[in-house]
């Protein structure tokens, strides 16, 4: 089995995570970063059992074929949610197509999508996940560019005056939908180095400093305008003018870019790991029948950013079903 490094696993997710939140839709207040947060720390909360059940030696992959298709299943959805999340968000920052609300034109993103993901998921977890720190690592880059845009030229009254109607609990369950890496970071978890609660840590920890950064930068850029923004993460990157020659839509488009093929790359390559245990004769083709149907789950969603069936599900396959596992591997002693 390959193994990946703690560094490469925090990457893949947290470029699938930083895209979610590229494609957030809606306001962003303090009480959204808060709820944000939270949402987090919860999620760290759930994964608990799962971190034990691989310090004891077990896994999804190795849990029967009915688990291994509801987290395959998981898998696909979400990545039909990434799918619908690229094809709204690609309107605002004008990705050329003819005909922008059209079917064909979804289809033809989808698929130089697909194409480059096929490519990517072929070289195996550790390439792309190799692959994933450098992406990472420039991003990061550009995120910094933006923050110390925001800090030098922002009105930091946007801080408080910046509000939402929603309650705490509603943005907690908003900030579930942005957490698109959690199905590969249950699958993937297993085949990293070192000790699992660690590796753990390491991600969870990563992405509240990820999220506060986004979030912060966000409402200090587009505070003002939050109410009449759609993609406020969108917007903040484009207010943001560090450079006086030349501002940062195109590094953002790049970045946008490059991220939306991680994050479907990511996820598509987690699904082939499963459909691999699942169907082990059906060799060829798997990661494109996969990706196949995540184009085709795309269009069930709406792609908004709240219910708390994100909740619910994230739940299931986070903490539910490693605690049952626990439960049945105790009974088997």
């Amino acid at each position: 089995m390959d193994k990946i490094t703690k560094n490469q696993l925090t990457a893949m997710l947290l470029i699938t995570d930083t895209f979610t939140l590229f494609c957030f839709r809606g306001q962003i207040s303090l009480t959204t970063v808060i709820g944000f947060i939270c949402g987090i720390v919860i999620q760290f909360l759930m994964s608990l059992p799962l971190v034990k059940l691989y310090s004891m030696g077990g896994s999804v992959e190795s849990s029967g074929k009915i688990i291994q298709i509801i987290y395959f299943v998981y898998l696909l959805l979400w990545g039909g949610v990434l799918f619908s999340m690229l094809w709204k968000a690609s309107d605002v920052i004008y990705i050329p197509y003819e005909n922008s609300n059209g079917i064909w034109g979804k289809l033809l993103i989808a698929g130089m999508i697909a194409i480059v993901c096929l490519y990517a998921s072929s070289t195996g977890i550790k390439a792309i996940s190799r692959s994933a720190v450098i992406a990472m690592a420039t991003g990061a880059i550009s995120l910094l560019i933006v923050i110390v845009s925001a800090l030098l030229s922002s009105d930091w009254n946007n801080i408080l005056d910046t509000k939402t109607a929603d309650s705490l609990m509603t943005e907690i369950s908003r900030g579930f939908f942005i957490s698109g890496g959690l199905g590969s970071f249950v699958v993937f978890l297993g085949f990293t180095k070192g000790n699992y609660m660690k590796n753990t840590i390491y991600y969870f920890s990563g992405k509240i400093i990820l999220t506060l950064a986004i979030t912060i930068s966000t409402i200090l850029l587009a505070g003002g305008i939050m109410e009449i923004t759609e993609f406020p993460v969108v917007t903040s990157a484009q207010l943001s003018q560090p450079f006086p020659v030349q501002r940062i839509d195109s590094l953002f488009l790049i970045i946008f870019a490059v991220f939306a093929v991680f994050s479907i790359g990511v996820q598509s390559l987690a699904s082939a790991e499963l459909l691999k245990k699942i169907l082990p004769k059906f060799r060829y083709l798997r990661t494109t029948s996969v990706l196949a149907v995540m184009i085709g789950s795309a269009f069930l969603f709406s792609g908004r950013n709240n219910g708390y069936l994100y909740i619910i599900s994230v739940g299931i396959i986070l903490f539910v079903i490693p605690c049952f596992l626990l439960v049945k591997r105790s009974l088997a002693k």
